[in-house]
Formats: C-alpha cells, structure tokens, sequence
C-alpha cells in the first residue's frame, strides 16, 4: 500500500478499536501499563506538529474507532443540544478535561507508577465512556466533533496555518 507524501499516515479505523479494549484491559489488570495511554494523547498532537492537522481522528484514533464501531446499530439519533455545537462548549470541556487530568497526574506521580498508570486508565476509561454515551444518544461519532485531543490538534494546525500565513 503507498502511501502519498501528504497522507503519510495510513488508515486503521476498521480495526484500532482493539487496540483500545486490548489497552483497557491489560492496563485494568497491569496497572503501569496505563502509562501507554500517554502515547495515545501524545500522537496526535506529533502528528498535528508535523503539518496533518487532524489526521489521527481520521485515520487512527482507536477510542473514535471503538465507539464509532460499537455504537452504528445502538445510536438514537437525537439532534445534539445546540450548545454542544459551540466553540465554548469545547473551550469549556477542554479545560475540565486537560485541567483535571493534569492536577490528577500531578497528584499521582508522588505515588509510584501504579497509582500514576491507573490515574491515566481510569481517565481514558471516563472519557470513553462518555463518548460511547454521546454516540448511543446522538451520533456514532458525535464525541469526536468536540473531543478535547481533536480540538486540539485543530487548534494546532489553525496556529500553523497563521505562522505560515505570516511568513509569506
């Protein structure tokens, strides 16, 4: 499979659904294996850094895979509250989320690795969980259209395209 020089990172959607449940449940059993969850919060923001803006929501993300997969046949359907479709909303839930998880780790890392690693687990479990909720009432994927990793690695390639604006 080529892939061109744009797109250089291949699609995995149909399957990186495992990759999360087998994560959840090594790490539920193996408490420092949590940390690998760090991986999938640093990915996409290097591949955001590397000029593909959100690339790994489309391509990649095995949590948007697992809930798109497991929620087609169960989703309701509903209209989304307008306000989940405003920039503030997704202002509003990326500060919770990052400001919470960093005090957490924070907090955790005086702990040891096992606390740290369950830290990570159980916030990627949480935030799994209420995007499955979100895909179940709304759309399959409707977590992905204000999920805090993808807001930011389209903050991130909104910031590049204004340096590069900028620069020519």
């Amino acid at each position: 499979m080529k892939v061109s020089s744009k797109n250089w990172v291949p699609n995995i959607q149909g399957w990186s659904w495992i990759i999360a449940i087998v994560w959840m449940l090594i790490a539920n059993i193996w408490k420092p294996f949590g940390l690998f969850g760090f991986a999938c919060m640093f990915t996409p923001v290097v591949i955001a850094f590397s000029g593909r803006g959100k690339m790994h929501c489309a391509r990649i993300c095995p949590r948007g895979s697992f809930i798109g997969t497991f929620t087609k046949k169960i989703s309701l359907g509903l209209p989304r509250p307008a306000f989940m479709n405003t920039v503030a909303f997704r202002w509003i839930l990326w500060a919770l989320m990052m400001g919470s998880f960093i005090a957490m780790v924070i907090y955790s890392i005086p702990k040891g690795v096992y606390f740290l690693g369950n830290t990570v687990l159980l916030f990627m479990e949480a935030a799994t969980v209420f995007g499955f909720i979100s895909g179940v009432l709304f759309s399959p994927r409707a977590w992905c259209t204000y999920c805090p990793m993808g807001f930011t690695t389209g903050n991130i390639r909104a910031l590049l395209e204004r340096r590069i604006q900028k620069a020519a």
